[in-house]
């Protein structure tokens, strides 16, 4: 029988059919793939044998059409975050927590270059006084230039989640974000059968805690799927590398091409028409975290 991974804790795997919820286990023989530190994820389309009522046996994993993929601290190697997916939101706040614009810029690079379309959404606009309604106006401004869609959003003031219902409709959608930044009031909102905990910020460090421990698909309103996906404040990549990077960031694919050499990454190359243009078609904030994310890669 045929049916798509909902949710996974350990090695049990909830399985959803057209009709039906089964609790499945796998075969030794998928534990062969030493690449990834979770042979099967969310999002999964998954042959399986019915055991009885409510369990089965996964038999075998179909090819996915894409996955994101991050490090895993534990075992360095692949940790699929979810599969088939048609568009990253990328959830941040530039308060209560503050979300680096670094870890922004590695959700996009990561989303295209595993053939996602990357969706930033600001929450909490309700708690920015002028002065920071101007600086996520000006961040905002940075990704439009980009052709990088963007929205605001006020969990707790309903402010703007009818608009961001319509962009989910009829598609699967990867929740990315640090912990506290409101992912699942968000899907408790726009799920009719959600009921995810929520939490406070930490006094002490005034950053979310972490309330989801595993990935899991949620039905919305509109027919589209939402895979809400444990928070964290960074992450490393898996099989990008220094050479991948600069292709990952639109604003370069033009002065790409113009640079004196071929394979210059924009560093410490002489003529290098991207650092020529720093301040002007270049971002500076986003350049410096371009410098930043490549010193992490072989």
């Amino acid at each position: 029988m045929k049916g798509t991974v909902i949710k996974t804790v350990g090695n049990l795997y909830t399985v959803e059919t057209e009709n039906q919820i089964f609790k499945c286990n796998y075969r030794g023989k998928n534990k062969l793939n030493n690449r990834f530190s979770n042979p099967i994820v969310s999002g999964d389309i998954v042959e399986f044998i019915i055991s009885d009522k409510e369990t089965g046996i996964i038999e075998e994993v179909y090819d996915r059409k894409n996955y994101f993929l991050k490090k895993s601290l534990k075992d360095k190697k692949a940790h699929i975050i979810a599969s088939n997916i048609d568009q990253t939101l990328i959830m941040a706040s530039i308060k209560s927590p503050y979300t680096k614009l670094k870890f922004i810029d590695k959700c996009i690079a990561a989303s295209f270059y595993y053939e996602i379309e990357p969706i930033i959404l600001f929450n909490k606009i309700d708690l920015l006084n002028n002065n920071e309604k101007r600086k996520l106006d000006e961040l905002i401004s940075i990704y439009n230039k980009l052709n990088i869609e963007t929205h605001t959003i006020s969990i707790k003031e309903n402010t703007n989640l009818k608009e961001i219902s319509k962009i989910l409709e009829n598609r699967s959608t990867l929740l990315i974000g640090n912990s506290g930044i409101g992912k699942s009031s968000l899907i408790n909102y726009l799920s009719n059968k959600s009921n995810q905990k929520t939490d406070i910020l930490s006094l002490k460090t005034g950053r979310g805690k972490q309330t989801t421990t595993f990935s899991e698909i949620f039905k919305l309103k509109n027919n589209g799927t939402i895979i809400d996906s444990p928070g964290f404040k960074d992450f490393y990549f898996y099989d990008i590398e220094k050479n991948d990077l600069k292709f990952l960031y639109p604003e370069f694919k033009i002065e790409n091409k113009k640079c004196r050499f071929n394979n210059c990454n924009h560093v410490d190359e002489p003529n290098c028409v991207v650092k020529e243009n720093l301040g002007k078609s270049i971002n500076i904030r986003r350049y410096n975290n371009y410098i930043s994310i490549l010193s992490e890669l072989i």
